[in-house]
């Protein structure tokens, strides 16, 4: 599927309708609480639909540091390898004004990105599924 340029503000639109008439376009859609909590498990997801075929384990080379507070890469002899100091941080929540103002800018879009991965038998992220949940 070739990209093309949209003016800004169509583009989530124009991108979702030209997905849908591309019958043969193939989008995986990740989660992301999903990839933070259970990276192992996201990565043979992209793997399998990548079609990889000497795919790696990540479940033998991930590991949760409780000190870092996230996945790192497992080392020999059970150390493990952190990305740096600047990742992983912690950001403030974001104010409710800015909150409803992103969810009701989004509202349409979101609705039409549930209805394209539902027709291509996705499963819908969480954070989406909780933003659609929320507008009802």
């Amino acid at each position: 599927m070739k990209a093309k340029k949209r003016h800004q503000g169509g583009g989530q639109i124009g991108f979702i309708e030209e997905v849908r008439r591309d019958t043969k376009a193939e989008i995986l859609v990740l989660d992301g609480k999903l990839l933070r909590t259970q990276p192992a498990n996201v990565m043979e997801t992209v793997q399998k639909f990548l079609g990889v075929t000497n795919a790696m384990d990540y479940h033998k080379t991930l590991a949760f540091d409780p000190k870092k507070g996230f996945w790192c890469q497992l080392l020999d002899g059970g150390k493990t390898k952190c990305l740096g100091k600047s990742k992983g941080r912690k950001y403030p929540d974001m104010d409710s004004d800015s909150r409803a103002f992103l969810t009701d800018y989004y509202r349409d879009h979101n609705v039409e990105l549930s209805k394209l991965l539902y027709k291509m038998g996705q499963t819908l992220p969480t954070w989406l599924r909780e933003e659609l949940q929320n507008t009802r």
